[in-house]
Formats: C-alpha cells, sequence, structure tokens
C-alpha cells in the first residue's frame, strides 16, 4: 500500500473515530461515580503527628446539605512541596514520600470507615517530581476495572531542565473511560503571569502517556520507581512499538495544583475585600480567570465559582494573611480545574446531562501548618460502563456508508494569513523570544481538525500521534498558543502566536542559520507549509573552548586581559594556552571577590522567577568584561547558562560514563551523604573510611582525566561554590532553607554535568568534589 493510501485509510480511520464518540449515547451505558480531587501546597512542612487532613478529604464529601455521606470512588491528591528535610529527596529517597503517603492514607481510612471491601481504597499509582507529589486511589471493588496505567512528568524550571517547577500526571482507563490527573506547581511571583502560562504551555505540549514502558531521557532522569529497588528502563535497549497519547487525549482530565496566579489589585485593597468578606469583584482581577477568558491558557477547561477565601499567604498555624516584611497579596493560587471531550451526554433519548457536575468546591480552613489552605473538589461524573457492541457494530456500517457518500462533498479547506505563511526572524539573541501570528479560517462545509507538526516527524505510514514529536532540536524550540491540534468549525477561524526561543541544550545543534518546514496539516485535507527562516545570533552561548579567542595575561599588572588590540603586541602579554576563556575567568573572577553571594537567596524560588539576564547578556555581546557594576545574582546565573549551553558539559560525557556509570565505581554509585548532619554543615562530610575513599578516588580519577582547560575552570568554579556554600547558621536561620538548597544543587549540576548522568550520580559527584576541596584547604 501506498504512502498516501496509508494517510487516507489512517485519517478515515479517525473520522470514524470521531464519529463514533459524537454518538457514544446510542451504544454507551454511563454510571455515576464520584472523583474526590485535592491540591495542597504544604511548604516544606509535616503536619502534626498526632493530625490527620480530614477536613480537606472528608468535608466535602460530608455536606451537610446532604443526608448522607458521599463515598468517592476515586481519590486523586497532590501536594506541592513536600518536607525535604534532611536532604531526602535529593537522592530519590522515598522516606518523605512515604511519610505523605501513610498520612492520606491513615485520613482516607479514618474518613471512610472501610466497613467491607467495598469501602476500602487501594493505591493505584503514584509520581514524584522533585517537591510535586501525585497520589490516586480507587476503591477496591473498581480495581481491576484500571487499566492501561500510564504515568509521565514534565519540568519547567530552570532552562526547562529543574524539577522545582512543573507537572506529574497518572491516566489510566476507567471501565471504558480514559481519565487523567495532572498535578501542578507553576512560577511564583506576582508579576509572571506569562511564565506561569509559559509553564502550562510547556507541561500541556510535552506531557505523553505510553502504553509501554518506554520512555525518554529526560523521563529516565525524573523517573520514581514504584517499589523500592525497581529503575527506569533504558530507552536506548527498548524494541517494544509504543503508542503515546497526550493530555487532551483523555475522555476526562482533572488539571490541580498551586498554579501561583495572583489578583491583580493593589494589596490594600484586596485585604479591604476579605476583611468585608465582599470576594466577587476581586474573580474579575484574578490572572487566572482572565488568562482562561483570553484563551492563552487552559483552553476548554471549567472551573465552578470561587466561594472561599484566598488561599495565599497565610502565617503559618495562623488565620493571618501575610504579615511579614514581604505583605504578599492574598490570592487564590491552589486551584482545580476540569476538561471533559464531551461537556454533554444524553442517555436513553433523557434530556441532556453536564459529563462532568461539581458537587463540592471548597478550601479547608482549619489546615494551617502550611502558608497555603488546602482546596478540594467532590464531582459527579458519568463514566461509560458498558457497550452495547451489536448496537456499535451497526451504527460502525451505518457511519461508514455515511462517510463514504461525503468523501468527495466534504473536504476540509482552511484559508492561512499571512499567505504564504513564512516565520522569518533575523539576528536572535540568545534568551530572546520572539513570536509570528498565523491566522487559520475554516472555509469549507464541514468542520477541520489540524495541527502544526515538525516536517522531519511527518511521515504518513506512521501517524503523527503515535510519535514524540517534541524531541525534534528545532520543534523544541518553539511554543503554540493555544497548543495544537486545533478543531475550527465552518465559518470560523483560530489565530496562533508562534514564538521561537533558543534552549541552552539545543544551542549548539541547530546552528546559526535554521531554514525549517513546518506542516499545517489538515486531516483529510490539503498541508499547508510553513517556511521558517531563522538567522540566531548565539554570541559566546553554544561554543566549545576551541571556538572561543586566546586567553591572554598580563604579567606586569598581573591580570587577564580582556580586551586585545590586534595591532599591539607585547612583551609581558601571554597567551595562557591551558585556561578557559577569558569570559569565564572573568564572570568567576568578579563573583569571588564579592561577599553578597548567597546561594539560599539565588535560587530562591522568587527570585529565580524574577531574574532578569538581557543586560549582562548584552553587555557579553559588546565583548565587555568589566562586571563590577553588574548584580551579583545574574551576574552567577548567566555563567551558569554559559555551562549549560557547552556542546560538551564540563565534565565530558566520556568520563562521567568511564567514572560513574561503570561497573568499577559501584560503590560510589550507591553512596549516600547521611541524611541528616550532612546537609547541615558547611560542606557535607562523610563519615565511612571505605566510602571516603572510593568517593576521593572517584573524584581524582575525574580531576585526572579532565583537558587543562576544563580542569583548570572547573576548580576555579569548585572554589567559587566553596566559598558561597550556605553555612550551618544561614540553613537554620532562611526559610525553607533545605528545599532551596536541593534546587540550588540540582540546578549546579545540570551546568556542569548536564543531562549525561542521572540525578542521583549528579549530586553525589558534586558534594563529593566540594567536600574533597575542602580536606585540601584544611590541611
Amino acid at each position: 500500500m501506498s504512502k498516501l493510501n496509508d494517510t487516507k485509510l489512517y485519517e478515515a480511520t479517525k473520522r470514524l473515530e470521531k464519529r463514533l464518540k459524537d454518538r457514544e449515547d446510542e451504544y454507551v451505558t454511563y454510571k455515576q461515580f464520584h472523583i474526590l480531587v485535592g491540591t495542597f501546597n504544604v511548604n516544606n512542612r509535616q503536619p502534626p503527628s498526632d493530625t490527620l487532613l480530614e477536613e480537606w478529604l472528608y468535608r466535602v464529601t460530608n455536606n451537610d446539605d446532604r443526608k448522607q455521606q458521599t463515598l468517592p470512588d476515586i481519590i486523586a491528591v497532590g501536594f506541592q512541596e513536600i518536607d525535604t528535610s534532611g536532604g531526602a529527596y535529593i537522592y530519590d529517597d522515598r522516606k518523605r514520600e512515604d511519610e505523605w503517603e501513610r498520612i492520606v492514607r491513615k485520613t482516607i481510612k479514618a474518613c471512610y470507615k472501610p466497613k467491607d471491601d467495598s469501602h476500602k481504597f487501594q493505591l493505584l499509582n503514584r509520581i514524584r517530581l522533585m517537591g510535586i507529589l501525585l497520589f490516586v486511589y480507587v476503591r477496591t471493588p473498581h480495581m481491576a476495572k484500571c487499566t492501561s496505567i500510564s504515568r509521565s512528568s514534565v519540568p519547567t524550571g530552570f532552562m526547562g531542565l529543574a524539577g522545582n517547577k512543573g507537572g506529574v500526571g497518572i491516566s489510566f482507563n476507567f471501565y471504558q473511560t480514559q481519565i487523567c490527573f495532572i498535578n501542578c506547581h507553576f512560577a511564583s511571583g506576582d508579576g509572571q503571569t506569562q511564565k506561569r502560562n509559559e509553564d502550562y504551555q510547556t507541561i500541556e505540549s510535552r506531557m505523553t502517556f505510553t502504553d509501554a514502558p518506554t520512555y525518554s531521557l529526560k523521563d529516565y532522569i525524573w523517573y520514581t520507581p514504584t517499589t523500592a529497588g525497581s529503575s527506569a528502563p533504558n530507552p536506548q535497549t527498548s524494541s517494544v512499538p509504543t503508542r503515546y497519547w497526550k493530555i487532551n487525549d483523555h475522555d476526562i482530565t482533572f488539571w490541580f495544583g498551586d498554579m501561583n496566579y495572583r489578583i491583580s489589585q493593589p494589596n490594600e485593597q484586596v485585604r479591604k475585600a476579605i476583611s468585608e468578606v465582599s470576594t466577587i469583584p476581586l474573580h474579575e482581577k484574578d490572572q487566572l480567570r482572565c488568562e482562561m477568558k483570553l484563551s492563552r491558557v487552559f483552553t476548554n477547561y471549567f472551573e465552578p465559582p470561587i466561594d472561599f477565601m484566598p488561599t495565599y499567604k497565610f502565617d503559618t498555624n495562623t488565620d493571618h494573611y501575610d504579615t511579614s516584611e514581604k505583605m504578599r497579596t492574598p490570592s487564590w493560587t491552589d486551584r482545580i480545574l476540569y476538561h471533559a471531550k464531551r461537556s454533554k451526554i444524553r442517555q436513553n433519548n433523557d434530556k441532556e446531562l453536564e459529563l462532568i457536575q461539581t458537587i463540592h468546591y471548597s478550601c479547608a480552613k482549619t489546615i494551617r501548618f502550611s502558608d497555603h489552605r488546602p482546596v478540594s473538589g467532590l464531582y459527579q461524573v458519568a463514566i461509560k460502563s458498558e457497550c452495547d457492541e451489536k448496537r456499535l457494530n451497526r451504527i460502525r456500517e451505518e457511519l461508514i456508508r455515511e462517510l463514504d457518500r461525503e468523501e468527495n462533498d466534504s473536504i476540509p479547506t482552511i484559508e492561512v494569513r499571512p499567505r504564504p505563511p513564512a516565520i522569518v526572524f533575523d539576528n536572535i539573541r540568545y534568551l530572546d523570544k520572539v513570536t509570528y501570528s498565523l491566522l487559520i479560517k475554516n472555509i469549507g462545509e464541514c468542520p477541520c481538525t489540524c495541527g502544526i507538526y515538525p516536517s522531519a516527524m511527518f511521515e504518513p505510514t506512521r501517524p503523527i500521534k503515535s510519535k514524540r514529536i517534541f524531541e525534534d532540536p528545532f520543534f523544541n524550540c518553539l511554543t503554540f498558543t493555544p497548543n495544537s491540534p486545533y478543531t475550527i468549525e465552518i465559518g470560523r477561524q483560530q489565530s496562533i502566536d508562534i514564538s521561537f526561543q533558543m534552549k541552552s541544550q539545543n544551542s549548539w545543534v541547530l546552528g546559526k542559520q535554521l531554514n525549517e518546514i513546518l506542516i499545517l496539516h489538515v486531516e483529510n485535507g490539503a498541508d499547508t507549509f510553513i517556511t521558517a527562516d531563522i538567522t540566531v545570533d548565539m554570541g559566546p552561548f553554544g561554543l566549545s573552548f576551541e571556538q572561543f579567542p586566546p586567553t591572554f595575561y598580563d604579567s606586569e599588572k598581573k591580570q587577564y586581559v580582556y580586551a586585545i588590540n590586534d595591532k599591539t603586541t607585547s612583551e609581558r602579554i601571554f597567551e595562557m594556552k591551558n585556561d578557559p576563556p577569558a569570559l569565564y575567568i572573568s564572570l568567576i573572577d568578579c563573583l569571588k571577590d564579592r561577599n553578597d553571594i548567597n546561594l539560599l537567596n539565588i535560587f530562591n524560588t522568587e527570585v529565580q522567577d524574577s531574574i532578569d539576564l538581557i543586560p549582562i547578556r548584552n553587555q557579553i555581546y559588546e565583548h565587555n568584561y568589566n562586571f563590577q557594576d553588574c548584580q551579583t545574582i545574574p551576574l552567577f546565573m548567566i555563567l551558569l547558562h554559559l555551562l549549560q549551553s557547552l556542546p560538551e558539559p564540563l565534565i565530558s560525557r566520556d568520563i562521567q560514563d568511564r567514572i560513574l556509570l561503570t561497573n568499577n565505581s559501584s560503590n560510589f554509585r550507591t553512596y549516600y551523604l547521611p541524611s541528616g548532619s550532612s546537609m547541615q554543615s558547611h560542606i557535607p562530610n562523610e563519615t565511612n573510611s571505605v566510602q571516603q575513599h572510593d568517593m576521593a578516588k572517584a573524584v581524582g580519577a575525574t580531576i585526572e582525566l579532565l583537558k587543562p582547560k576544563e580542569r583548570n575552570l572547573f576548580f576555579r568554579f569548585l572554589l567559587l561554590l566553596q566559598k558561597c556554600w550556605p553555612t550551618s547558621e544561614q540553613l537554620k536561620r532562611s526559610e525553607n532553607s533545605k528545599n532551596i538548597l536541593n534546587v540550588c544543587i540540582d540546578i549546579l549540576t545540570l551546568s556542569i554535568l548536564h543531562e549525561h548522568a542521572d540525578r542521583n550520580q549528579r549530586h553525589t559527584f558534586l558534594l563529593a568534589c566540594l567536600n574533597e576541596e575542602k580536606k585540601k584547604h584544611s590541611k
């Protein structure tokens, strides 16, 4: 069969499936089930030992307006910023994760006292991405009806790699309905609405579920084993053919978490409205509601009216909104939204019913140990429980005949503006984000479904939805608002913003001149080609050390020369062939002379979300390496961007393979730092002499294998980190210090090792190197 015929067959099958879904009411029997969803940012705190979270997970099902308690069939519980005391999750230690699971399990047992198996709940699956944790429980009688269970995670933190922000998801078939639960934590800060939108778009476009245990490299790195001792499969060795599906492919999706959207109103006015219990006007200034109205995020998602007070930020263990120096504006940061492919159903020719009906949506006011209030919702959901196969087959045959008649009469036709669509961006610098707007109008006689895909991934013999299109380097630098695919009714139009921003991990792959073709693919219609001609000026980002100009040193002034006049020669100026590029030296020398480098402040979430690196980037592009007047935090972060954009990590992939990934270094690979005092000391100390010897050998071997320039820069970087590493007093003094330190280590290790080694190995390696440097300087 030709590729063209394969494509037509695939698209005809998809049209038939859509028509069948539209007529599900005629052959499917629905049954009403109850789903309880909860979200809670616990602010890195554990509840008091004798506390259960009953108001959060019970009151919504035991409302006084109802005569009897509603017993949920599914309970989905999402946490953000789970407690990280003692560095527990630096090494994917499941201790804290297990503690939260135990608390939730005890709460469920206390709330829904198990008279028999029908009242018992079992954990279906769980997944964690750093501090973002999701549990899904199902009542025992329904467990056998849960199939095709899958999970996924997408980090959206530093450079899109760090997992301090992002989302986790669990997907499964419940009877014959495909359900998805997404727990997320978006960027913080009052002025970061666009960044929160981008977090949503990244998760929505990149989160992918599979019907087989095949994972991308990023999935592998952030994988959380279901059982102790299990590990992620190797994506390189799997030969099992795998289908992929996206969030919006599910029949029902619940998306919840700390979305961090704020109220765009002066703090005083917000607090006054709260004190007067008059919050309805505030809803109009709620950033999430505003962005949804503009179709920038959560298209076709729904949230019931909010009749509870803002859930953030409280003084812990009180009912008082933030009285600290920052006086944060109270906001509804914690939300639960849902989406249904078919919003209404009709059973037995009765009147239409909402597929999902909200029974209760509230926050738990009496749970005060965090600076957030937990939010929960109870929903009545129509689940496809049975299918009449005979009726289904009859309808299928009828639809096939109908589609045959329509095939020549109703070919989808679109009009695209500008025409022809051509993306042209000139001299785009690193960190720049540029946008091209496109308008698609349906001028045909039938609805059309279309999407934008990279040409390299479009193979007619392989359906688009079976491919992980975001692994294409160029496509990975694009974002679409709203995300594709798009269904456009007759006479309607869809506007799309296509944005390009070079990612650090792709900066050396794509080159300076990008000539690409995107395909606007119309199901059963004619495709449109979108040309993309982009000129990229990466400056020093993405360059290897060999591509930089030589490094010079002035022996008389005893300092490096950051600008050389080619026409000028001097006996006192020497080329330093074993030293790294002058840009790196200048950045580190400037930083090491400062006394205000505070890693706990630099990697504070709100600080990270508000850093402006453009001024320093522009200065670097002008070859001005005098950074004395630059602020410390942007200076430090631009250094990490440079390291992350290197084509080869500072510790090369080959060295990582030889030192971290070989069987000969098993002792090093399995070494864990003590979970208590080590994280609270200036630089962690190991206590076992055998482990100490193995660690010293591994670090020593790494340093021996480094090339001179890389070794020189690595030592400079370690000395800088050693100088500014938080002391035990700082760790005790700073709020959320242990969580911030974990994020700090995560970002630092990604900068020097990239994503080659797994997370445990990266963290252990950096701490071991710091410890070795500490021992050298203490002698």
